[in-house]
Formats: structure tokens, C-alpha cells, sequence
């Protein structure tokens, strides 16, 4: 797959380069349909408010998102196969159907709840039934019937409902505090859409995200009697905090579990907003660069710097 990406990116280089489209085809043996439309991909917008770039010519990577065309008619389906993007296509036909749905969550008529804390971190909505039948009654006044969606569904849509619900309550840090039962929000910056920015300066948008290391490592403990026990560590996760405009690393942690969970997520803040000193290395020959270490390092004043806007995945344990 790497290698498949450096042909990719070794094509775009060349074209950016102004060399002509033929001699990039019998040097790199990628079809010219083929080298526009990656060029079409990465000059597409990514959620981060800037271009996909090189992003784009990874394999699986989605520019876009999957949009519905056909409707969804007949019987209701049991297994439930062939509604994928029926609900948004739904939406997108009665958006006065969509706002109703944004006035009742800013009404908080849905609260998202946690149900436990062992390993990955659930939630429920709290309310959904009681809105579900809201929803069926609007849908009804709309003059839809038994035949239409959400009435050919099993279930009247109310998985859809409710992972759109769950979407739209995380879409930013203040519906998702107001969902869990938040009254008083103090020091957060106001937009009036959670839309996504793009980062013009350092500082402003910064991204948070969890890497699993691909890596086996066992503990060996030696008890008072001499015995040794092993212990072996079944994932490690590196978790950073990246500012989108520099691409520099503001704080990291390691989780040593299965998952992740919320305060592994609040250590890592942490450790973006404290200063970091620079460490003792041990190993010969490991040191650190002219150009290394993180921004507090090399600007104390950058200490304890808040950015305007965080990214998150879409990780539970960021809820």
C-alpha cells in the first residue's frame, strides 16, 4: 500500500512540477484519467477547512460523503437492507421536518446519558421514544402514508432517528454539554454554526486523536520469594493533540488499556496546555535537534495557551 502511495503522490508531484501528462505515464505507468481525478480529489475540502491534498490518494479515504438518490419504497423490510441514506435523503426532502428536529434538541427534549464507564464509554438517549412518536405524527401531517418513509421501515426509522440525534448533539462541545444536562457554559467561545474553521493561525484549531500502536509488550514482575510473574499489555495508545495550521505536536499521552477512555482524554489536554522541559535521554547517541521539541519548549510564553476550536474523533470517550 506505501508503495502504491508514493506512485500516486510521485504523479501529482510530477504534474505540479509542469511536466507533460505523457511522460507521466510512461514514467510512473498511471493512466491520465486516473492522474486528473486524483488531482480532483485532493483539491476537494476537507472538514478541517482545508484542502484533502496528498490526504486524498490514500486508499479508502472518502472525499465525499455517500448521498442517496432513489427514494424508499414499498414494504418494510426486514432485515433492513437498501435504506442506507434513506434518512438524510428524508430530511433533505422536508427540511422543514429537519428543522423541527434542531428545535427540539435545542429544546432538550433528548438528553444524552452515560450508562457505564467500564472500558469504552455508552450513551443513550434519554426521551427518544416520546420524540419518535413526535416524529411519526409530523410525518403524518405531512401527508405521508403507509407506503412512504419512515412508514415502510421496520421500526419507523427510529435507529436512524436516533443516530441522527446522537450526530447532531455531538456536532460541538455545547449541544453536548447542554444534551449531558449542562445549564451554564462559561468561557466558550459563541458561533451560532458548528461549522467546521479553517485554521489561518496557530492556535486557533487544533485536532485531537487516538493512535493504537502495533506493538506486544509484557511486564515481568519479581515477587519477595524470587518468582517471576508475566503481564502481558494488550494495546498501547498514543494519544495528540495537533494544531491544524502548524501540524505541530502541542501534547501527547500514552493509554496503556484496551480503550481509551475520557480521562486519558483530559490527561493529554493537560498535557497540551502545560509546559514541557526537555527531557534527560539515556540512550547514546539520542538527542534533540536544532528544530525539535514542542512549541512550549522552544516559547515559554506558548504555556498554557488555549486554542479557539477542537476537532474530535468520533470516539466515545470524547463525549
Amino acid at each position: 500500500m506505501r508503495e502504491v502511495t508514493k506512485v500516486r503522490v510521485q504523479a501529482i508531484e510530477r504534474y505540479a512540477s509542469g511536466e507533460s501528462v505523457k511522460e507521466i505515464e510512461k514514467a510512473t505507468g498511471v493512466d491520465r484519467r486516473q492522474l486528473y481525478r486524483w488531482l480532483e480529489r485532493g483539491l476537494a475540502l476537507h472538514p478541517d477547512g482545508r484542502i484533502f491534498g496528498f490526504r486524498a490518494l490514500l486508499r479508502y479515504v472518502r472525499v465525499n460523503e455517500y448521498v442517496r438518490i432513489s427514494p424508499v419504497n414499498g414494504r418494510p423490510s426486514e432485515d433492513g437492507r437498501g435504506k442506507a441514506g434513506a434518512f438524510a435523503l428524508f430530511l433533505e426532502s422536508y427540511p422543514a421536518l429537519a428543522g423541527w428536529l434542531l428545535l427540539k434538541i435545542k429544546q432538550c427534549r433528548v438528553l444524552l446519558k452515560q450508562v457505564h464507564t467500564n472500558g469504552r464509554l455508552h450513551t443513550r438517549l434519554v426521551g427518544l421514544h416520546a420524540l419518535h412518536g413526535e416524529f411519526l405524527w409530523q410525518c403524518r401531517s405531512l401527508g405521508l402514508t403507509a407506503v412512504d418513509y419512515p412508514f415502510n421501515t421496520e421500526g419507523g426509522a427510529i435507529r436512524s432517528l436516533s443516530a441522527r440525534l446522537k450526530d447532531e448533539l455531538s456536532r460541538s462541545f455545547r449541544t453536548a454539554a447542554r444534551a449531558a444536562g449542562a445549564t451554564h457554559l462559561k468561557g466558550l467561545p459563541h458561533y451560532d454554526k458548528a461549522e467546521s474553521r479553517p485554521a489561518m493561525r496557530p492556535y486557533q484549531v487544533v485536532e485531537f486523536d487516538g493512535h493504537r500502536l502495533d506493538i506486544r509488550l509484557k511486564v515481568v514482575v519479581r515477587d519477595a520469594l524470587g518468582f517471576e510473574h508475566e503481564f502481558e499489555i494488550e494495546r498501547v495508545w498514543l494519544l495528540a493533540i495537533i494544531d491544524v495550521c502548524t501540524r505541530a505536536v502541542l501534547g501527547f499521552h500514552l493509554a496503556i488499556c484496551r480503550e481509551y477512555s475520557r480521562y486519558d482524554v483530559i490527561k493529554t489536554i493537560e498535557s497540551a496546555l502545560e509546559p514541557h522541559r526537555l527531557r534527560d535521554f539515556t540512550i547514546p547517541g539520542l538527542a534533540y535537534g536544532p528544530h525539535d521539541g514542542f512549541p512550549s519548549q522552544r516559547l515559554p510564553e506558548l504555556a498554557y495557551t488555549t486554542w479557539e476550536w477542537m476537532k474530535l474523533d468520533n470516539a466515545k470517550a470524547n463525549v
